[in-house]
């Protein structure tokens, strides 16, 4: 070895070839165990102190790490990426050493056809195996909390795989308590982003934002900046599949608007959703949907998000996709919230029809945050309902009344008052 090379790390029975990949929790190696000459993705665990917050101190963190990853090491299945040891240092975890998958990440392959959508086909054939796993892991009593692209691999035979299980919770764990939002920003849902316990509904949701973005090559609630997208998420209509991609039929875009339903009670579970798909493929329609007459608002809102996710593409594909796992400090959440009642406030306002008070609100809020899509959108429709209602009241003060004459004020003939003589008559 010359003095220009790094000295490789060592861990334990494992000798590592080369680096995969770094993510949110250390460096990925694939490495052979040298007991048995198997290869391995070996994940090296290298939390800072920033990973914690006030509650939550490192070593209970490892030791609950620990255990929770002896928990997902039980999961065996053909679309799980096996755990096959967590190797700790005392109460800490130092590596996970999970089976080595031979092919790329969901997220590559769509990288890869973009700006065009993945193939119906495929797309489908995906979320099977993903829909497969979860299943198994929710019945198990597992959830996975980041459900992404870059979580899924595609293995060299095609089979989709789900990684990262071994940090996965289990649905009785402690481990991140309600009011902590963990996840990947673009495919949280509602209950994560509010901070609220979550069910395996969760993980439903996230695998459906990722099969809405498959089928159009957009994410549903890309924004500019995290407040932004986690206000979509909570407030945003989801677009309908086939508005977007005249491709896809109405029964496939129909199981994607189920997945994505805000409300977890609204949403089918795992096991749900598994079946709808394969029906879906068993064989899949190619009947083009009949053209649907939308109401105005939900037009208008699908047409709102899909300029909003492709006015934002660029920098959300740089900025979310590559983002790692990501934990929101507190002081985002209270600032979150603090735009959201905000929102909320001056959306309120419009509902009510108090339509001055309600532009004012969204032009408060836009003096303190200039970018936001949410704001703007309420504030151009503000005004709009301002200018029909302008219009609406010049319209009656311009418009002269018309006077009809009274029969008194009309010539009767003759014959017509004797007629009327006559009625009075036979009336007596």
């Amino acid at each position: 070895m010359t003095g220009a090379e790094t000295p490789q790390p060592q861990f334990a029975h494992y000798d590592i070839e080369r680096i995969l990949g770094r993510g949110a929790l250390g460096t990925v190696y694939l490495a052979r165990d040298r007991r048995i000459g198997r290869l391995v993705a070996l994940k090296t665990i290298a939390l800072t102190p920033e990973h914690f917050d006030d509650t939550t101190s490192p070593k209970d963190f490892y030791v609950r790490l620990q255990r929770e990853a002896e928990v997902s090491g039980s999961l065996l299945h053909r679309n799980i990426v096996t755990l096959y040891e967590a190797g700790y240092d005392g109460d800490r975890i130092s590596y996970l050493a999970m089976e080595y998958v031979e092919g790329r990440t969901l997220l590559d392959l769509m990288k890869a056809v973009a700006p065009a959508p993945l193939g119906m086909e495929t797309a489908l054939r995906v979320i099977e195996d993903v829909l497969h796993a979860l299943a198994y892991a929710h019945a198990a009593g597992v959830i996975h909390r980041d459900i992404k692209p870059a979580n899924i691999l595609i293995s060299s035979d095609g089979m989709a795989k789900i990684a990262d299980f071994g940090i996965a919770r289990p649905k009785n764990s402690s481990i991140t308590a309600a009011g902590a939002m963990m996840g990947t920003p673009n495919y949280m849902s509602p209950e994560q982003v509010q901070g609220q316990t979550l069910t395996p509904k969760a993980d439903v949701f996230s695998a459906g934002v990722m099969l809405f973005e498959m089928l159009t090559a957009l994410k549903p609630f890309a924004d500019a900046d995290l407040t932004g997208t986690l206000h979509n998420i909570l407030r945003q209509p989801v677009p309908y599949v086939s508005d977007i991609n005249r491709a896809i039929p109405g029964n496939v875009a129909d199981v994607v608007a189920k997945m994505v339903t805000k409300a977890p009670e609204g949403r089918p579970d795992s096991s749900e959703a598994l079946a709808d798909i394969q029906r879906l493929r068993a064989p899949i329609s190619v009947e083009r949907r009949r053209p649907r007459r939308l109401p105005w608002r939900r037009l208008a809102a699908a047409a709102v998000a899909l300029f909003i996710a492709i006015a934002a593409a660029t920098v959300a594909i740089m900025r979310m996709t590559a983002t790692p796992t990501t934990r929101i400090a507190p002081a985002q959440i209270r600032e979150f919230e603090e735009k959201r009642r905000a929102l909320e406030q001056a959306d309120a306002l419009f509902q009510a029809g108090k339509y001055q008070e309600s532009l004012d609100r969204y032009n408060a809020y836009l003096q303190r945050y200039p970018a936001s899509t949410a704001a703007i959108e309420g504030r151009d429709r503000a005004r709009e309902a301002l200018d029909q209602q302008s219009a609406q009241h010049a319209t009656k003060a311009t418009t002269p009344t018309k006077h009809r004459k009274s029969k008194r004020d009309e010539d009767i003939s003759p014959s017509e008052l004797l007629n009327r003589i006559k009625k009075i008559f036979r009336g007596h």
